[in-house]
């Protein structure tokens, strides 16, 4: 029997990050959807579900928090785990438990570049989370304020 590979979203404007997403993630297993702004992200999940959508705070076309809050309104997309990757987080105080709070619910967050040892981690762990239940880990639960 074929394992279907999980399907992650990932939402930069820069081709480069693009890029290099693309061969972490696809080296590690999961098939990879590309979206370069917020329009593009949103056009991708009216075709496909992902799994998981990582995406940046800072895009050309829109900012990460308004976009989750569309992606929040779509009924098939409830549940799936978004992680953000950012230059807004300095790389020194990336511990790999930092958050970010909107409309009440928290969402990892990552420094750019990322880790990917620490980012392979957490897309895993929301990927079973989401398939067989769970809380997210208590370290998780002080957000950074909103961005």
């Amino acid at each position: 029997m074929t394992k279907i590979p999980k399907k992650i979203l990932v939402v930069d404007d820069s081709p480069v990050t693009q890029g290099l997403c693309r061969r972490m993630f696809e080296n590690a297993g999961y098939a990879v959807i590309e979206a370069l702004s917020g329009k593009e992200c949103m056009e991708k999940v009216k075709i496909q579900k992902p799994d998981v959508i990582l995406m940046d705070v800072i895009l050309t076309d829109s900012n990460g928090k308004e976009l989750v809050r569309e992606l929040r309104k779509k009924p098939h997309l409830t549940g799936v785990p978004i992680i953000f990757m950012t230059n807004t987080l300095s790389l020194k105080a990336d511990k790999g438990y930092e958050t970010f709070a909107i409309d009440g619910e928290l969402f990892r967050a990552f420094a750019k570049p990322v880790h990917i040892p620490k980012i392979l981690s957490a897309i895993r762990k929301e990927c079973n989370r989401t398939l067989h239940g769970g809380q997210p880990s208590p370290k998780l639960q002080d957000p950074q304020d909103d961005f």
